[in-house]
Protein backbone atom coordinates (compact mmCIF):
# COMPACT_ATOMS: atom_id res chain seq x y z
CA UNK A 1 0.00 0.00 0.00
CA UNK A 2 1.35 3.40 -0.93
CA UNK A 3 1.04 6.69 0.87
CA UNK A 4 -1.25 9.12 -0.93
CA UNK A 5 -0.09 12.71 -1.13
CA UNK A 6 -2.51 15.46 -0.17
CA UNK A 7 -2.71 19.11 -1.16
CA UNK A 8 -1.28 21.72 1.17
CA UNK A 9 -4.09 23.74 2.76
CA UNK A 10 -3.08 27.17 4.03
CA UNK A 11 -4.59 27.89 7.43
CA UNK A 12 -2.92 31.12 8.45
CA UNK A 13 0.21 30.40 10.49
CA UNK A 14 -0.41 26.66 10.46
CA UNK A 15 -0.13 24.55 7.32
CA UNK A 16 -1.07 20.99 6.62
CA UNK A 17 2.05 19.58 4.94
CA UNK A 18 2.40 16.72 2.49
CA UNK A 19 3.40 13.50 4.23
CA UNK A 20 6.77 12.15 3.11
CA UNK A 21 6.70 9.13 0.83
CA UNK A 22 9.22 6.42 1.50
CA UNK A 23 11.07 5.47 -1.73
CA UNK A 24 10.04 1.83 -1.31
CA UNK A 25 6.41 2.93 -1.13
CA UNK A 26 6.56 5.11 -4.27
CA UNK A 27 3.88 4.11 -6.81
CA UNK A 28 5.27 2.21 -9.77
CA UNK A 29 3.84 4.73 -12.25
CA UNK A 30 5.65 7.54 -10.43
CA UNK A 31 8.94 5.69 -10.26
CA UNK A 32 8.91 4.74 -13.95
CA UNK A 33 7.66 8.19 -14.92
CA UNK A 34 10.43 9.93 -13.01
CA UNK A 35 13.10 7.97 -14.89
CA UNK A 36 11.31 8.32 -18.24
CA UNK A 37 10.93 12.10 -17.96
CA UNK A 38 14.61 12.44 -17.26
CA UNK A 39 15.58 9.93 -19.99
CA UNK A 40 17.72 8.18 -17.43
CA UNK A 41 18.03 4.66 -15.99
CA UNK A 42 19.71 3.17 -12.96
CA UNK A 43 22.63 0.94 -13.98
CA UNK A 44 24.57 -1.76 -12.15
CA UNK A 45 27.27 -3.97 -13.57
CA UNK A 46 30.94 -4.93 -13.70
CA UNK A 47 33.94 -3.17 -15.18
CA UNK A 48 35.99 -5.93 -16.83
CA UNK A 49 34.57 -6.29 -19.35
CA UNK A 50 32.03 -3.52 -18.93
CA UNK A 51 28.71 -5.33 -18.61
CA UNK A 52 25.30 -4.55 -17.15
CA UNK A 53 23.68 -6.91 -14.66
CA UNK A 54 20.70 -4.67 -13.86
CA UNK A 55 19.07 -1.76 -15.70
CA UNK A 56 15.99 -0.09 -14.21
CA UNK A 57 13.65 0.65 -15.76
CA UNK A 58 14.34 -1.25 -18.98
CA UNK A 59 11.39 0.29 -20.81
CA UNK A 60 12.75 3.69 -22.03
CA UNK A 61 12.97 3.87 -25.82
CA UNK A 62 16.72 4.51 -25.84
CA UNK A 63 17.34 1.32 -23.81
CA UNK A 64 14.99 -0.73 -25.98
CA UNK A 65 16.87 0.49 -29.08
CA UNK A 66 20.06 -1.15 -27.77
CA UNK A 67 18.50 -4.63 -28.03
CA UNK A 68 20.25 -5.88 -24.90
CA UNK A 69 17.53 -8.49 -24.57
CA UNK A 70 18.88 -10.13 -27.73
CA UNK A 71 22.17 -11.10 -26.10
CA UNK A 72 24.17 -7.96 -26.88
CA UNK A 73 26.52 -7.09 -24.00
CA UNK A 74 27.26 -3.55 -22.93
CA UNK A 75 30.94 -3.53 -23.92
CA UNK A 76 29.98 -4.87 -27.36
CA UNK A 77 27.76 -1.88 -28.19
CA UNK A 78 30.27 0.85 -27.32
CA UNK A 79 31.21 2.86 -30.40
CA UNK A 80 34.60 1.69 -31.79
CA UNK A 81 36.01 5.22 -31.59
CA UNK A 82 35.23 5.36 -27.85
CA UNK A 83 36.17 1.84 -26.74
CA UNK A 84 39.77 2.52 -25.68
CA UNK A 85 38.82 5.71 -23.84
CA UNK A 86 35.92 4.02 -22.03
CA UNK A 87 37.99 0.95 -21.09
CA UNK A 88 40.74 3.19 -19.69
CA UNK A 89 38.21 5.20 -17.69
CA UNK A 90 36.51 2.23 -16.05
CA UNK A 91 39.83 0.48 -15.52
CA UNK A 92 41.11 3.39 -13.41
CA UNK A 93 38.04 4.28 -11.35
CA UNK A 94 38.97 5.69 -7.93
CA UNK A 95 37.22 4.08 -4.97
CA UNK A 96 36.82 7.17 -2.82
CA UNK A 97 33.07 7.41 -3.28
CA UNK A 98 33.13 10.64 -5.29
CA UNK A 99 30.49 10.78 -8.06
CA UNK A 100 32.01 10.95 -11.52
CA UNK A 101 30.87 10.53 -15.10
CA UNK A 102 31.98 9.93 -18.67
CA UNK A 103 30.21 10.67 -21.94
CA UNK A 104 30.48 8.20 -24.80
CA UNK A 105 28.59 6.67 -27.70
CA UNK A 106 26.71 3.40 -28.00
CA UNK A 107 25.58 1.80 -31.26
CA UNK A 108 21.92 0.77 -31.33
CA UNK A 109 20.35 -2.17 -33.15
CA UNK A 110 20.04 -0.11 -36.35
CA UNK A 111 23.68 0.97 -36.35
CA UNK A 112 22.90 4.52 -35.19
CA UNK A 113 25.03 6.34 -32.63
CA UNK A 114 23.53 7.14 -29.22
CA UNK A 115 25.31 9.53 -26.86
CA UNK A 116 25.01 8.72 -23.16
CA UNK A 117 26.36 10.12 -19.89
CA UNK A 118 27.40 7.28 -17.61
CA UNK A 119 27.53 8.47 -14.00
CA UNK A 120 29.11 6.36 -11.27
CA UNK A 121 28.05 6.78 -7.62
CA UNK A 122 29.38 3.57 -6.07
CA UNK A 123 32.41 1.35 -6.73
CA UNK A 124 32.57 -1.96 -4.87
CA UNK A 125 35.29 -4.61 -5.23
CA UNK A 126 33.68 -8.02 -4.86
CA UNK A 127 35.12 -11.53 -5.34
CA UNK A 128 38.01 -10.30 -7.47
CA UNK A 129 35.72 -8.17 -9.62
CA UNK A 130 34.60 -4.56 -9.44
CA UNK A 131 30.88 -3.82 -9.25
CA UNK A 132 29.77 -0.31 -10.13
CA UNK A 133 26.43 1.40 -9.66
CA UNK A 134 25.14 4.62 -11.09
CA UNK A 135 22.97 6.07 -13.82
CA UNK A 136 22.94 6.20 -17.61
CA UNK A 137 21.30 9.23 -19.24
CA UNK A 138 20.35 9.71 -22.89
CA UNK A 139 22.12 12.93 -23.99
CA UNK A 140 21.61 12.53 -27.75
CA UNK A 141 19.65 15.79 -28.00
CA UNK A 142 22.31 17.64 -26.00
CA UNK A 143 25.08 16.37 -28.28
CA UNK A 144 23.06 17.17 -31.39
CA UNK A 145 22.74 20.74 -30.11
CA UNK A 146 26.49 20.92 -29.51
CA UNK A 147 27.20 19.60 -33.01
CA UNK A 148 24.84 22.14 -34.53
CA UNK A 149 26.58 24.87 -32.53
CA UNK A 150 29.96 23.75 -33.89
CA UNK A 151 28.61 23.59 -37.45
CA UNK A 152 27.03 27.03 -37.07
CA UNK A 153 30.39 28.33 -35.86
CA UNK A 154 32.10 26.87 -38.94
CA UNK A 155 29.53 28.52 -41.21
CA UNK A 156 30.11 31.86 -39.51
CA UNK A 157 33.88 31.45 -39.83
CA UNK A 158 33.43 30.77 -43.56
CA UNK A 159 31.35 33.93 -43.91
CA UNK A 160 33.90 36.07 -42.07
CA UNK A 161 36.74 34.54 -44.11
CA UNK A 162 34.90 35.34 -47.33
CA UNK A 163 34.29 38.93 -46.20
CA UNK A 164 37.93 39.37 -45.22
CA UNK A 165 39.13 38.05 -48.58
CA UNK A 166 36.60 39.78 -50.82
CA UNK A 167 36.31 43.09 -48.95
CA UNK A 168 39.12 43.99 -46.56
CA UNK A 169 41.93 42.41 -48.58
CA UNK A 170 40.76 44.22 -51.70
CA UNK A 171 40.54 47.56 -49.85
CA UNK A 172 44.06 47.09 -48.47
CA UNK A 173 45.33 46.21 -51.96
CA UNK A 174 43.80 49.42 -53.34
CA UNK A 175 45.38 51.52 -50.59
CA UNK A 176 48.73 49.87 -51.28
CA UNK A 177 48.56 50.85 -54.95
CA UNK A 178 47.74 54.46 -54.04
CA UNK A 179 50.61 54.52 -51.55
CA UNK A 180 53.07 53.26 -54.16
CA UNK A 181 51.91 55.87 -56.67
CA UNK A 182 52.24 58.61 -54.07
CA UNK A 183 55.69 57.35 -53.11
CA UNK A 184 56.84 57.62 -56.74
CA UNK A 185 55.64 61.23 -56.97
CA UNK A 186 57.21 62.26 -53.66
CA UNK A 187 60.60 60.69 -54.40
CA UNK A 188 61.61 63.59 -56.67
CA UNK A 189 60.15 66.41 -54.59
CA UNK A 190 60.69 65.29 -50.99
CA UNK A 191 63.32 62.54 -51.01
CA UNK A 192 63.69 62.82 -47.23
CA UNK A 193 60.07 61.60 -46.83
CA UNK A 194 60.49 58.62 -49.16
CA UNK A 195 61.72 56.28 -46.41
CA UNK A 196 58.60 56.93 -44.35
CA UNK A 197 56.39 56.01 -47.30
CA UNK A 198 58.44 52.89 -47.91
CA UNK A 199 57.95 51.86 -44.27
CA UNK A 200 54.20 52.54 -44.50
CA UNK A 201 54.04 50.38 -47.63
CA UNK A 202 55.97 47.62 -45.87
CA UNK A 203 53.59 47.67 -42.87
CA UNK A 204 50.58 47.73 -45.17
CA UNK A 205 51.92 44.72 -47.05
CA UNK A 206 52.45 42.87 -43.75
CA UNK A 207 48.87 43.72 -42.70
CA UNK A 208 47.56 42.33 -45.99
CA UNK A 209 49.54 39.12 -45.47
CA UNK A 210 48.20 38.68 -41.92
CA UNK A 211 44.64 39.34 -43.11
CA UNK A 212 44.98 36.73 -45.86
CA UNK A 213 46.41 34.31 -43.30
CA UNK A 214 43.52 34.95 -40.91
CA UNK A 215 40.97 34.42 -43.69
CA UNK A 216 42.69 31.22 -44.78
CA UNK A 217 42.68 29.83 -41.23
CA UNK A 218 38.96 30.54 -40.83
CA UNK A 219 37.87 28.98 -44.10
CA UNK A 220 36.78 25.38 -43.41
CA UNK A 221 36.89 24.28 -47.05
CA UNK A 222 40.62 25.08 -47.12
CA UNK A 223 41.12 22.50 -44.36
CA UNK A 224 38.78 19.66 -45.29
CA UNK A 225 40.54 18.51 -48.43
CA UNK A 226 44.04 18.31 -46.94
CA UNK A 227 45.51 15.31 -45.20
CA UNK A 228 46.33 15.81 -41.53
CA UNK A 229 50.05 16.44 -42.11
CA UNK A 230 49.41 19.13 -44.75
CA UNK A 231 46.68 20.71 -42.62
CA UNK A 232 48.90 21.00 -39.52
CA UNK A 233 51.92 22.24 -41.51
CA UNK A 234 49.66 24.84 -43.08
CA UNK A 235 48.41 25.84 -39.61
CA UNK A 236 52.00 26.24 -38.39
CA UNK A 237 52.75 28.60 -41.30
CA UNK A 238 49.60 30.64 -40.68
CA UNK A 239 50.31 31.01 -36.93
CA UNK A 240 53.89 32.10 -37.68
CA UNK A 241 52.67 34.73 -40.15
CA UNK A 242 49.88 35.98 -37.89
CA UNK A 243 51.77 36.14 -34.58
CA UNK A 244 55.43 36.13 -35.58
CA UNK A 245 56.31 33.27 -33.22
CA UNK A 246 58.65 30.37 -33.92
CA UNK A 247 56.81 27.12 -34.69
CA UNK A 248 58.53 23.73 -34.59
CA UNK A 249 56.70 20.76 -36.12
CA UNK A 250 57.35 17.08 -35.39
CA UNK A 251 55.55 14.49 -37.51
CA UNK A 252 56.26 10.77 -38.03
CA UNK A 253 57.13 9.36 -41.43
CA UNK A 254 53.87 7.40 -41.53
CA UNK A 255 50.51 8.86 -40.49
CA UNK A 256 47.31 6.78 -40.84
CA UNK A 257 44.63 8.22 -43.08
CA UNK A 258 42.20 10.64 -41.38
CA UNK A 259 38.66 11.48 -42.43
CA UNK A 260 37.90 15.06 -43.47
CA UNK A 261 35.83 15.49 -40.29
CA UNK A 262 38.78 14.37 -38.14
CA UNK A 263 41.10 16.79 -39.96
CA UNK A 264 38.77 19.73 -39.28
CA UNK A 265 38.29 18.93 -35.58
CA UNK A 266 42.01 18.33 -34.94
CA UNK A 267 42.97 21.47 -36.87
CA UNK A 268 40.54 23.61 -34.85
CA UNK A 269 41.74 22.18 -31.52
CA UNK A 270 45.39 22.83 -32.43
CA UNK A 271 44.49 26.28 -33.75
CA UNK A 272 42.73 27.26 -30.51
CA UNK A 273 45.59 25.89 -28.38
CA UNK A 274 48.28 27.74 -30.37
CA UNK A 275 46.31 30.97 -30.32
CA UNK A 276 45.91 30.68 -26.54
CA UNK A 277 49.65 30.04 -26.18
CA UNK A 278 50.40 33.42 -27.73
CA UNK A 279 47.46 35.55 -26.56
CA UNK A 280 47.24 34.30 -22.97
CA UNK A 281 50.60 32.65 -22.35
CA UNK A 282 52.85 35.15 -24.12
CA UNK A 283 54.71 32.30 -25.84
CA UNK A 284 57.44 32.98 -28.39
CA UNK A 285 58.05 29.33 -29.30
CA UNK A 286 55.49 26.58 -29.91
CA UNK A 287 56.00 22.92 -30.72
CA UNK A 288 53.29 21.18 -32.73
CA UNK A 289 53.75 17.41 -32.73
CA UNK A 290 51.83 14.37 -33.92
CA UNK A 291 52.85 10.86 -32.92
CA UNK A 292 51.28 7.39 -33.13
CA UNK A 293 50.68 5.14 -30.16
CA UNK A 294 51.89 1.52 -30.31
CA UNK A 295 49.97 -0.34 -32.97
CA UNK A 296 48.87 2.93 -34.59
CA UNK A 297 45.35 2.49 -33.18
CA UNK A 298 45.53 5.93 -31.57
CA UNK A 299 47.32 9.18 -32.38
CA UNK A 300 48.60 11.86 -30.01
CA UNK A 301 48.58 15.55 -30.87
CA UNK A 302 50.72 17.78 -28.64
CA UNK A 303 50.87 21.57 -28.52
CA UNK A 304 53.61 22.76 -26.15
CA UNK A 305 54.80 26.33 -25.60
CA UNK A 306 57.41 28.31 -23.63
CA UNK A 307 54.93 30.84 -22.25
CA UNK A 308 53.78 31.71 -18.73
CA UNK A 309 51.71 28.55 -18.37
CA UNK A 310 48.19 28.23 -17.03
CA UNK A 311 47.07 30.62 -14.27
CA UNK A 312 47.00 29.19 -10.75
CA UNK A 313 44.12 31.28 -9.46
CA UNK A 314 41.69 30.91 -12.34
CA UNK A 315 40.69 27.76 -14.17
CA UNK A 316 41.91 27.64 -17.76
CA UNK A 317 39.04 25.26 -18.49
CA UNK A 318 36.25 27.70 -17.71
CA UNK A 319 36.25 29.63 -21.00
CA UNK A 320 34.49 29.05 -24.30
CA UNK A 321 37.77 28.05 -25.95
CA UNK A 322 38.22 25.02 -23.70
CA UNK A 323 34.53 24.13 -23.99
CA UNK A 324 34.81 24.17 -27.79
CA UNK A 325 37.94 21.99 -27.71
CA UNK A 326 36.22 19.52 -25.34
CA UNK A 327 33.17 19.27 -27.63
CA UNK A 328 35.40 18.62 -30.64
CA UNK A 329 37.38 16.03 -28.67
CA UNK A 330 34.12 14.25 -27.80
CA UNK A 331 33.24 14.05 -31.49
CA UNK A 332 36.63 12.43 -32.10
CA UNK A 333 36.20 9.97 -29.23
CA UNK A 334 39.35 11.51 -27.79
CA UNK A 335 40.95 12.21 -24.42
CA UNK A 336 42.09 15.81 -24.05
CA UNK A 337 44.37 17.16 -21.33
CA UNK A 338 45.65 20.68 -20.58
CA UNK A 339 48.35 21.24 -17.96
CA UNK A 340 51.50 23.16 -17.08
CA UNK A 341 54.89 21.76 -18.00
CA UNK A 342 57.37 22.24 -15.17
CA UNK A 343 58.55 25.79 -14.48
CA UNK A 344 57.09 27.36 -17.61
CA UNK A 345 54.83 26.74 -20.53
CA UNK A 346 51.59 24.86 -21.07
CA UNK A 347 50.86 21.57 -22.81
CA UNK A 348 47.73 20.47 -24.61
CA UNK A 349 47.56 16.75 -25.38
CA UNK A 350 44.87 15.14 -27.54
CA UNK A 351 44.74 11.34 -27.83
CA UNK A 352 42.29 10.10 -30.44
CA UNK A 353 41.50 6.85 -32.32
CA UNK A 354 42.20 6.24 -36.00
CA UNK A 355 41.01 3.36 -38.17
CA UNK A 356 42.79 1.86 -41.14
Amino acid sequence: MTTRARRIRHTGADEERLPEIHPLAMPEWALHGMFAQGRIVAWEGETSPLSASCIFPSTPAFIQALALDQGRRWHEIIHPADQTRVNNYFGELPRDGRPQSIEYRLVDRNGKDLWIRHSIVDVEPRDGKTTIRGFVADIQAEKASQLESIQAGEREKNRIAQDLHDDLCQVLAGISLLMRATEDRIMGRLPQEAKQFQELNRQLGAAMERTRSLAHGLFTDAIQFKDIRDALEDLARQVHIRFGVEIRTQFPAFIPAHTSSQVVQIYRIAQEAMSNSVRHGGATEITLALAPSPGHERMQLTVQDNGRGLPQTQSAKAGMGWHSMQCRADLLGADIHLYNDGPGGAVLRLIYPVFQ
